[in-house]
Order: C-alpha cells, then structure tokens, then sequence
C-alpha cells in the first residue's frame, strides 16, 4: 500500500510539472453551410476592454473567422473575418459609436499555412492586432470607448453573422479549419500575446471569458473550456464534424516538465525534460519577482538545443538570487524560423536559512535588451548596487542620438523601462540597429538592439 501511494503521488507531482503538449487536432469546415453557434447573447463587455485570438487555416478569400455579430442598428460587434468587400484581406472590425476596420498587413494569411491572429481593444486607446505573436497593425478605438458593447447579437466561429445578429451570412462561411479560439475580457499586453498564443492555456487564466481548444475529435459540439457553460453547437446538425489531426504547431517542441527546487548551496535549480526536439535553436530562461512575463528579466544566454528525437534533460543554475522572496520563472523556446514560445511561470519562494552564507554582492549592470530584434518594443532592464541617477541614451548606427531616458535617484537593485521604437520626437524609427548606452554615476555600459519591421 505504501508503495501504491508513493506511485500515485509522484505522478501527481509528474502530472502537475507538465506544461504543454502540440495542439494536433482542428475543425476543417466546408465553406458551404458549417460553422459553430448557438453561444446565445454571451461574450458581452461593455464598457470595458477586449482581447480575442484563434488559429485558422484557409485558401479561402472570403468568410468570417471569429466574432460577436451586430444587431441592426445596435453597436457591439466585433470579428475577425477574410473581408466580403475585398476579397483575400484579413480583416479586423471593431463596431461601437462607429465602426472601425482595420486590415492585415504583410500577408498573404489565407495561404492555406496555419496562423494565429490576436485581437486587443483597449477602448480609450488602440485596437492592436498580432499575428503569429508579433505586431502586425493598429488603429485608434477611442472615439468608441463610450459605447456600451452589450451587443443583442450573436457569437460565431467560421461564419460572420447576418443583419439580425442571430444566424449567419449567406457566403461568409469560412473554407478551413479552427483551433484554440478565446476570449477575455480585459487587455493583453504584447508580452502575454507572445507568450501565450502558441501553447494551450489555463480554462482558470485571468479574465478568460470563453476558450474552445476544438479538441474533441468526435461530436457535433465545441466545447467551452471555462467554466461558463458557453459550449458551440457545429451547424448544420446532421453534419457530421470533420475533426483533424493536422492543428496548428502550437509548440515547436515537446516540453513534458519544467521545474525548479533550491539546492543544498542556497542556488535555484532549473529543470526541463524534452521529449523530442526539431528546428529549436535553444533555450533562454527568465526571471521575475512577480508572475506578469512583462515583468521579467531575461538571465541566460542561448542555451543550445540537441533537435533529437530522444527524450533530453537540461539543468540551469541560478545563482544570482541574492534576497529572500518568492521568484517566478519561465523557460522561451527559440526555433530556427524565428518563431518563439514561452513556458511558465514556475515559481520558487527563496530563503536564505543557512547561517554564515553572506548574500551575493549585488554589482551595477546593463542587462540584455529583450525582445531582441524587437517591433515595435524592447526591455531595457539594469541592476544598480546602490542608488543613482540614470542616464540611458539609444543611438543610431551613424553615432547620433535618437533617445534617451533620464532618471533621477533609482532605487538599488533591478529595473526596467520600455522603449517603444521611437525617436525622442513620438516618431517611429527604422529598422536597423540601435545602441544603447547607460550611465549610472560613474559606470557606463552598452548594449546592441535590432528593431525589425
């Protein structure tokens, strides 16, 4: 019996450290007649923001994707659709006391390839849209941001709603196939929007309003992941479903644990397990005092990749904690195409019981700029021993100053600030290469940036 517990707990422990596995299945509708609906007047948000995102895959030049319908006149409609009135354009719209439409650039989308859009409305501000986890276009919403967008009309997937709001519209069904679609009621920074659009999420994450992973395989029914009963029935009825097997590469490699423990020298000990690896370039770990990624501070160089086919173990060595706390953690997997994910957070709460271990010495430094290359924001983090003003000025590659940023009396220890890719006007810079310089009392130190549009 002691030993069936000792199993029965371990995989426990083993299921609770697993992260992730690829998203393989999908929903491949005809184009003819197929879509999910039947959601009711659900995903409401008023007053407040919006952040939506699917995987599709599509030859098609025209159908609706995902959305809340408009009913006749009412405001609250808002969808991602291949636009009925230009053909082949992946098209954005955002309907409160006007309507707002914003396109795709730098496709095309409807390539037949699998792609993630990712919708952010932030109603005093900019309706962003992603693709893939990177910037792809924006447009000013705040004249809407008074407009409540308690919509009558109807949620769809894979068709763009009629006038009424409540059944489709004749030829916007989408010729393709769906996968992880979701919805929350609040905003997504651009870092959640690269960490979390290409792996399975939480049913229980912040905010999540509705989330159908399209995972079934069998049944007329999509069902929601949150616990809100939202569940999609697959029109027509007596349709049966065609459930794939060929979903988006929501992971670039099969990551079965992530953990970390504190050793016997006070060090964090960083542990992933990979079952398989194909086109990783490697491994980059992060760190933060909070669990917003936004927050964190990237700490390693590239740590390589083997790219087998056999399970591989990785170790890395914290050694650099040097304050009592709780530390959060998460591990970005960086492919050869360029693609990026992220895994975490794991955390670990830090306590320095030993006696007669003096605490690490904290130094002044710039630490690595990240993302990098970057559009249209990068991460300038640094560490002060000691308080002091900052002074960090960004240059371009002729030596002339386009930015700087200058702090008075910073606290010791870490900071970070954000630059946006412009210049010291408002004005968005070119791609090319940037330097950055800091100077903390007497110390200076330089860091390389790429922005790439």
């Amino acid at each position: 019996m002691k030993h069936s517990k000792a199993l029965l707990l371990l995989l426990l422990l083993i299921g609770m450290a697993t992260l992730a596995y690829g998203q393989v299945n999908c929903l491949t509708l005809n184009g003819s007649d197929n879509y999910v609906g039947n959601y009711g007047d659900i995903l409401d948000v008023g007053l407040g923001d919006l952040s939506y995102q699917i995987w599709f895959k599509t030859t098609s030049s025209s159908g609706g994707i995902m959305g809340k319908s408009y009913y006749g006149s009412t405001s609250g409609r808002w969808s991602i659709q291949l636009s009925e009135a230009n053909p082949g354009t992946l098209r954005i719209i955002f309907q409160g006391s006007t309507t707002h439409t914003l396109d795709a650039v730098n496709g095309p989308w409807n390539n037949g390839v699998w792609h993630n859009a990712t919708v952010t409305c932030k109603r005093d501000g900019d309706m962003t849209l992603y693709m893939d986890g990177v910037y792809n276009n924006h447009i000013s919403i705040a004249s809407s941001q008074n407009t409540n967008m308690n919509s009558p009309g109807h949620f769809f997937l894979g068709v763009y709603g009629n006038s009424t709001g409540t059944g489709p519209q004749t030829g916007m069904y989408l010729n393709g196939s769906l996968c992880e679609a979701r919805v929350w009621n609040r905003l997504l920074t651009a870092a959640e929007v690269a960490a979390n659009y290409g792996v399975p999420i939480s049913p229980t994450t912040n905010n999540l309003v509705g989330y159908w992973k399209m995972d079934e395989g069998q049944g007329n029914i999509a069902y929601d992941s949150v616990a809100n009963g939202h569940n999609g029935t697959i029109y027509p009825t007596t349709f049966v479903p065609t459930w794939e097997t060929d979903g988006p590469p929501t992971l670039p490699v099969e990551l079965s644990s992530f953990t970390a423990t504190i050793s016997t020298h006070n060090n964090v000990v960083l542990t992933w397990v990979t079952q398989s690896e194909t086109s990783v370039m490697g491994f980059y770990v992060y760190r933060g005092t909070d669990p917003n990624l936004a927050n964190a501070q990237q700490i390693t160089a590239l740590i390589d990749a083997t790219n087998t086919s056999d399970q591989q173990v990785y170790v890395y060595t914290d050694s650099e904690i040097n304050q009592i706390g709780t530390y959060y953690y998460w591990l970005m997997v960086a492919d050869i195409n360029g693609s990026e994910s992220f895994h975490g957070p794991i955390h670990v709460t830090y306590e320095n019981t030993q006696p007669g271990i003096p605490n690490i010495p904290v130094f002044t430094e710039l630490k690595q700029v990240y993302p990098n290359p970057f559009n249209p924001n990068t991460n300038i983090s640094y560490v002060l021993a000691q308080p002091s003003d900052v002074l960090i000025t960004i240059f371009n590659m002729r030596g002339q100053e386009v930015r700087s940023f200058d702090s008075k009396n910073v606290a010791a220890g870490s900071q970070k600030l954000t630059w946006d890719g412009k210049d010291q006007n408002g004005t968005s810079l070119a791609s090319g290469v940037y330097y950055i310089r800091m100077q903390a009392g007497a110390d200076s130190f330089f860091k390389k940036a790429v922005l790439m549009k």
